[in-house]
């Protein structure tokens, strides 16, 4: 036997530096087995055996066991049988690596030897006295907690009474075979926080209950600033970032705007910042930093958007403050005062009926060619109006079915008739600009108004120049 131990222990180191921890389950198992035992005879005397087994691996390849056991010798009349007791201890001596945390393992034989008292019924006497057992067997997985497990042994029962009928000092000698299961208790691999990373595998064995664990069992940091997301009350911060013990960005100065992203870390306190940090200048009033605004320029008491920009809420490029129709189609090809000839709406002008929402109920269909002016009493374009007048004709285009008015109007200085002659001049002189881009002619009809309609006073220098207008009718 001491053979046996020192050429499985020497298999054993072969292993090296491995981690015995690895493979070793070390776990307190219990056991039954039952079978047969045989006489040392010829004429096979034999009864049944049970046996109940408590016992726990101290080594990778040997376990001790503390076991308990009964047989009942059948032998021939007239003598009684031969009833034995035992309670003693075992060696068990593993020839092949058994299981571990990947794997249950598989066929595993095994050799044993044990010692025990005994306490045998014979010729209707009682004795006790040492014994001693060898055998081998094998375990098999049923699972990571049952094996099947099979055994053969030899006993040799001393006697060391001479009550009647028994010699003194006499060996009796018998076989068993078994075979039975054996439980393994508690869990394998163990897992102590229970994080479901056995502990062989857990780089961080004390995790709290319920917190997210990677594949080494350390608690998930997503943003990698050195807080786990269970503590991290900033749990979005950009890579790089000092953080405090909460995963929160450092802000030295406390000015709202946290280190990583302070263009000036030292601003005094209670001072107003822009996103840099940077004291808070604002050139034109409108409420957005010059630093991150687009439009620095925006007249005073323009609403604007997040970058400093003039509203543009229906998203046709007029800003609000000029739209006259501020709740354009989207998508929709728009004249330079935001209104689309089919499907809009314009806002009523001053002195012009309302509805309920501000929107004109009379010549809903008349829009402005805002920005389209003449030379002094003429129907020259000016070089501006021209501009104007080339996005006109690309909102023609882009709705080939639609004919306008070409309406003329002027304001109240100078006499009637020559206002009304000069306003269908200037309507002709923007159809045949239109014409020479493409737009036919048929599709167009110049009007002259005259001073007829205004829409301002003639009273101010600048309600009349809000007279002295061009607008196209949609028919």
């Amino acid at each position: 036997m001491l053979a046996v131990l020192v050429f499985t222990g020497a298999a054993w180191a072969q292993d090296g530096a491995r981690d015995w921890a690895k493979y070793y389950d070390d776990r307190w198992y219990i056991q039954a087995q039952g079978g047969m035992i045989f006489s040392d005879s010829s004429d096979l005397d034999n009864g049944p055996a049970g046996y109940f087994t408590i016992g726990r691996p101290i080594l990778p390849w040997l376990s001790l066991e503390l076991e308990a056991g009964y047989a009942d010798l059948g032998v021939p009349a007239p003598a009684t049988d031969y009833e034995r007791f035992t309670a003693g201890v075992n060696a068990v001596v593993y020839l092949l690596r058994g299981p571990n945390v990947e794997d249950v393992g598989g066929f595993r034989p095994f050799l044993m030897a044990g010692a025990n008292m005994h306490d045998i019924d014979f010729l209707d006497e009682s004795t006790t006295g040492p014994g001693l057992q060898f055998g081998g067997g094998f375990t098999y997985p049923l699972s990571r907690s049952l094996e099947f497990i099979a055994s053969g042994r030899y006993h040799i029962d001393q006697v060391n009474a001479e009550p009647p009928g028994i010699p003194r000092d006499e060996d009796f000698y018998t076989w068993t075979a078994l075979f039975g299961v054996r439980l393994k208790l508690g869990e394998f691999p163990p897992d102590s926080d229970a994080d479901g990373i056995p502990d062989h595998r857990d780089e961080c064995p004390n995790t709290p209950p319920g917190v997210t664990v990677d594949q080494y069992g350390c608690p998930i940091d997503s943003d990698g600033d050195g807080v786990p997301d269970h503590k991290d009350r900033c749990p979005g911060t950009p890579e790089g970032a000092t953080v405090d013990q909460y995963g929160c960005p450092i802000d030295s100065d406390g000015d709202g705007v946290p280190d990583y992203l302070d263009e000036c870390p030292n601003t005094p306190e209670g001072e107003r910042v822009d996103q840099r940090g940077c004291p808070f200048t604002d050139s034109d009033n409108d409420g957005v930093s010059d630093f991150k605004d687009k439009c620095p320029n925006t007249p005073p008491g323009i609403p604007v958007d997040a970058d400093g920009c003039p509203l543009d809420s229906d998203g046709d490029g007029v800003p609000d403050h000029l739209d006259e129709c501020p709740q354009s189609p989207p998508g929709a090809t728009v004249l330079p005062n935001g209104c689309a000839l089919v499907g809009d709406r314009r806002l009523a002008r001053p002195g012009e009926p309302a509805d309920a929402e501000g929107f004109a109920v009379e010549r809903t269909q008349n829009f402005i060619l805002r920005g389209v002016n003449f030379e002094f009493d003429s129907a020259r374009l000016t070089p501006e109006s021209k501009d104007i007048l080339d996005q006109a004709a690309e909102v023609l285009k882009a709705y080939p079915d639609v004919d306008v008015d070409v309406e003329g109007h002027t304001d109240s200085i100078g006499p009637d008739e020559y206002n009304l002659g000069l306003s269908e001049r200037r309507a002709n002189s923007v159809k045949t600009y239109l014409m020479q881009k493409d737009i036919s002619g048929g599709r167009m009809t110049p009007v002259g108004y005259g001073e007829t309609i205004p829409i301002d006073t003639n009273d101010t220098e600048e309600g009349r120049a809000n007279n002295r207008r061009v607008e196209f009718r949609v028919r």
